[in-house]
Formats: structure tokens, C-alpha cells, sequence
């Protein structure tokens, strides 16, 4: 049989191509290498790929504060002016340490007006100051049937000319108050001086006689 040049067969050449590598022996020179051993750094196959050396993942990325701190910024911002707004609004509404007397007469005098307008003299007595809810206590109790019966009917236009001394105030209202009892001639006014006392720190609407005292 004759060989193409070189005087090896094919399969020879083939063979010592497909043939891996000699790797050194782990028993030292003069050794040969046993079966199945792959030099240090090479996985056996079917082993995923191990990770960098030493054995440890790496470590994330480390976040910035930046972001944090911004936001945190932005939300006590946020807090704060929601609390001066609403601060601002309690104190215009009368309420909070804020508010001046004369805004809190303001809101007394119309606070007992709503209830004397919806709920009648018995619930605006509980209202008024203790004088005057006093004063409503001593009454009979057909007195104060006669008090329930009657129907009551308020519009404030001004509140205006709040006086304070010490404890005592005075406002005038221009509006109109309707009073109207079961067989009796409505009784309406348009225009009134009302007085008002301070106890345990609120303003109260009271009567002229207990008013000036």
C-alpha cells in the first residue's frame, strides 16, 4: 500500500491530533499522569464555571446618599410647609395661639349665633357664659317650653368695634336676628352691642347685665 508523502497513514496523523495534551504528572517527573486529572484551575466537565479566585462574589456596587438625602430634604419640606399652611388657617379661622382676641370674639359671637339659629336658645345657652347659662338653668320649666317653641332665624353682615378690657369685650353686629314665638308678634333685630366674658381661656358670649360687671 502506498502512503501519501510524509510515510504516515491518515489515521495516525489524525490521532495525534485528537490527542490531548500531556499535562505533568501530580506524582512528580518520571510519572505518568493518571486518569481523569486536569491541572490545577480547570473544572471537570459538567462543573458550572467557578468564580473569581479566592471564592468570594464580588461586591455590589455601593449606592449613592445623594439621592437620599434630597429626598429626605424634600419631604421635611414638605411637612413643614403643610404645617405653617395649616397654622396659617387655624389662626385665621380664629384657633391656636396665634389668633388675636378680636378674631376669637369674632368666631364666638358667630359660633353662638349658628346654634342659637339651628338648635334653639337651650342648646346656645350651653354656649353662653356661666351666667347667663345660670341664668337659664333658674328658669321655670314652662319657661323654657315656651324657649323651645320658638323659632329662630340669624344673619350676620358685620362684626365690627371689638373692645377688650382685661377679661370683658364688646362687639357691634349688624345683621338681622328673627325671633318668632307661637301666638306672639315676631320680635327682629338688625343691629345689637353684644358682650362677651372670657373664662378658662374662651371667649363666651354673655348678657349686658353680667357682661358689665
Amino acid at each position: 500500500m502506498t502512503y501519501p508523502p510524509g510515510g504516515q497513514p491518515p489515521h495516525d496523523r489524525l490521532d495525534a491530533q485528537q490527542q490531548p495534551p500531556d499535562y505533568p504528572s501530580p506524582m512528580g517527573p518520571g510519572y505518568p499522569p493518571q486518569e481523569g486529572y486536569l491541572p490545577h484551575g480547570f473544572p471537570p466537565p459538567g462543573y458550572p464555571p467557578q468564580g473569581p479566585p479566592g471564592g468570594h462574589p464580588p461586591h455590589p456596587p455601593k449606592k449613592s446618599r445623594i439621592g437620599v438625602i434630597v429626598g429626605s430634604a424634600a419631604i421635611m419640606a414638605l411637612v413643614l410647609s403643610g404645617a405653617v399652611i395649616a397654622g396659617a388657617v387655624l389662626t385665621s379661622h380664629g384657633i391656636g395661639p396665634l389668633a388675636s382676641d378680636e378674631k376669637k370674639i369674632e368666631v364666638a359671637i358667630r359660633d353662638f349665633y349658628d346654634i342659637l339659629g339651628s338648635e334653639g336658645f337651650r342648646a346656645a345657652a350651653e354656649r353662653a357664659c356661666a351666667a347667663d347659662h345660670a341664668e337659664f338653668g333658674a328658669m321655670t320649666e314652662a319657661q323654657k317650653q315656651e324657649f323651645d317653641t320658638a323659632t329662630v332665624s340669624v344673619t350676620i353682615d358685620k362684626i365690627e368695634d371689638i373692645v377688650v378690657i382685661g377679661d370683658r369685650a364688646t362687639a357691634e353686629i349688624t345683621g338681622k336676628l328673627t325671633v318668632v314665638i307661637p301666638g306672639e308678634q315676631p320680635d327682629i333685630d338688625t343691629s345689637t352691642t353684644e358682650h362677651l366674658k372670657k373664662e378658662n381661656g374662651r371667649w363666651k358670649v354673655c348678657s349686658a347685665q353680667q357682661g358689665l360687671n
